[in-house]
């Protein structure tokens, strides 16, 4: 089944113009009469797509999860270095090639809110993937460990990303693949 390009066009000027809003605002404070007039549309269009403004947010919400989610899933505990390298090259390519999204992520009044959530998407997953694949970790310890590296692994990417720490990309991927091997190595006992 194929959608109809003037949907897909009318929900990402919804979504763009939501992002952008969320720049200048508080998420909570955004109305959909503030949505309608930035992605220039009429109100009862926007009906068409979305109930209010925080379904709006959901979306945004899910489609970056989703998309973090593509891209960290590809972590392999047998290669730190390369798996991490993996996932910040594909992760700051789409940040740059999407500014909206790169703005939203880290600069919005929502940004701490689904950071919160792609972090716990991404603890959950990993918890998942321990019990499914039967690594050797003490389960104990993972449940400390892995929200501590999760999060530990996130702010600081954020913290780089946003340009407050003056090194490469690679430098960041070589100190993170030590300190996520470290955690790891405590996961083990």
């Amino acid at each position: 089944m194929t959608t109809d390009k003037r949907v897909v066009k009318t929900r990402k000027a919804i979504t763009e113009a939501f992002m952008k809003l969320s720049l200048e605002k508080d998420v909570r404070k955004i109305t959909v009469s503030d949505i309608a007039e930035r992605a220039i549309i009429n109100r009862s269009t926007f009906y068409l797509h979305y109930g209010d403004a925080k379904e709006v947010l959901e979306e945004i919400e899910r489609n970056i999860t989703e998309a973090v989610y593509s891209i960290i899933y590809k972590f392999d505990v047998a290669d730190i270095y390369g798996s991490l390298n993996r996932i910040f090259i594909a992760l700051t390519s789409r940040l740059d090639n999407h500014l909206s999204f790169k703005n939203f992520m880290l600069y919005s009044t929502a940004s701490s809110y689904v950071v919160a959530s792609i972090k716990k998407t991404l603890i959950d997953a990993a918890m998942r993937s321990i019990a499914e694949r039967k690594f050797d970790v003490s389960p104990k310890r993972a449940e400390i460990t892995l929200p501590y590296m999760i999060s530990g692994i996130t702010d600081s990417y954020i913290s780089w990303a946003t340009g407050e720490n003056e090194i490469s990309l690679g430098e960041f991927c070589t100190l993170v693949s030590e300190l996520t091997a470290a955690c790891i190595a405590v996961m083990k006992g």
